[in-house]
C-alpha cells in the first residue's frame, strides 16, 4: 500500500507536467469555437462573434480580432460587471457569465459570454476585439479550460483578403 501511495506521489507531478488536456479552435471565417481533444478532434462546436472588422489585429481599438495561438491566462467571473454599448440600453453585463482572459499582447482580448440584448448577433462580425458566444455555450466550454489551455485563432476568407493588402 505504501509503495501505491509513493509511486502515485512521484507520478503526480508528471501528470501537472502534461498541460491542458483540451484546446480551443476559433475559425473567424465559419464563426465558430471548437474544443479539441488531445488528438486535435472537435468534440463541441459552437457559434461566435468576432471583432466588428475583418484583418487581423494590429493595434488597441481597431475592433479586429487576433490571429495566431494563444494561451488563456485566467478567467473571471464578470458577473455584474457593467458596459455600455452607447445602444440606448445602458449599462448591461455584456460580457456574460465568465470572462476567458487570453495572452494576445494586447489588453483584454478573450472569450466570453453576451448581454441578451445582443445575443442576436452571434454568427456576425460584432465584437471589439473579442470573441463573444451565447452564455449557455460558453458555460459548456468552461469545464475544458484551465489557465494554459491553448487557443488558436484562425482567419477566414475576408480576414486574408484585409490582411494580403497590407
Amino acid at each position: 500500500m505504501k509503495r501505491m501511495m509513493l509511486l502515485a506521489v512521484l507520478l503526480l507531478p508528471l501528470a501537472a507536467l502534461a498541460g491542458p488536456k483540451y484546446s480551443l479552435l476559433v475559425d473567424k471565417g465559419a464563426f465558430t469555437i471548437s474544443v479539441l481533444d488531445d488528438a486535435g478532434q472537435a468534440i463541441k462546436t459552437f457559434p461566435v462573434a468576432t471583432g466588428e472588422n475583418a484583418g487581423r489585429k494590429r493595434k488597441a481599438g481597431d475592433a479586429k480580432t487576433p490571429e495566431g495561438t494563444f494561451t488563456v491566462t485566467w478567467v473571471q467571473n464578470t458577473r455584474g460587471v457593467l458596459y455600455d454599448y452607447h445602444d440606448g440600453h445602458g449599462l448591461v453585463e455584456a460580457y456574460g457569465p465568465w470572462f476567458i482572459h487570453l495572452e494576445t499582447g494586447f489588453k483584454a482580448i478573450g472569450i466570453h459570454g453576451t448581454c441578451p440584448h445582443r445575443d442576436n448577433r452571434i454568427g456576425t462580425r460584432d465584437s471589439k476585439g473579442c470573441i463573444r458566444l451565447h452564455n449557455a455555450d460558453l458555460l459548456e466550454i468552461l469545464p475544458y479550460v484551465e489557465k494554459g489551455t491553448k487557443v488558436i485563432i484562425i482567419p477566414g476568407p475576408e480576414d486574408k483578403l484585409v490582411d494580403r493588402d497590407l
